[in-house]
């Protein structure tokens, strides 16, 4: 994984309180309201019953939460690493770069110069030599 499982942070019984409450409480408003709202269906009662559970862990024994937030950062890694990355790279490549490689190649453009010349003794591009005065203060 590319975040190691020693990235997740330890925390004390004030995060773990914490945790669970805003855990339960997110649960609740997206799964409990929110989409049932948007959607027009009836509210269910799982996401207020996660919510009890959460909170009363969180509130009464919150160290009894340290797996749950284990398991689910361990998600969270999961998802961002091997899931979500993935498919932004893949949006931003073919809603982006996609389009304008294609529509660079319909008018003609060759942005690298990859045209092959039969004439040309070498394909070396010579570059600028900046002045010495950009080494001495660069900024």
């Amino acid at each position: 994984m590319a975040g190691d499982l020693k990235s997740i942070p330890t925390l004390d019984k004030k995060g773990y309180r914490e945790f669970g409450l805003v855990t339960g409480a997110i649960v609740v408003g997206l799964f409990g309201l929110a989409i049932p709202f948007l959607f027009g269906w009836n509210y269910p009662t799982w996401p207020w019953i996660i919510f009890g559970v959460l909170a009363a862990m969180a509130l009464i024994v919150p160290m009894a939460l340290k797996p749950v937030y284990k398991y689910w950062m361990m998600f969270g890694l999961f998802m961002g690493t091997y899931i979500m990355t993935p498919l932004i790279m893949f949006i931003v490549f073919f809603g982006m770069f996609m389009p304008f490689g294609l529509v660079m190649r319909l008018f003609g453009k060759d942005g690298m110069n990859r045209k092959l010349d039969a004439e040309a003794k070498t394909y070396r591009v010579v570059s600028d030599q900046p002045p010495a005065k950009n080494l001495e203060k660069p900024y």
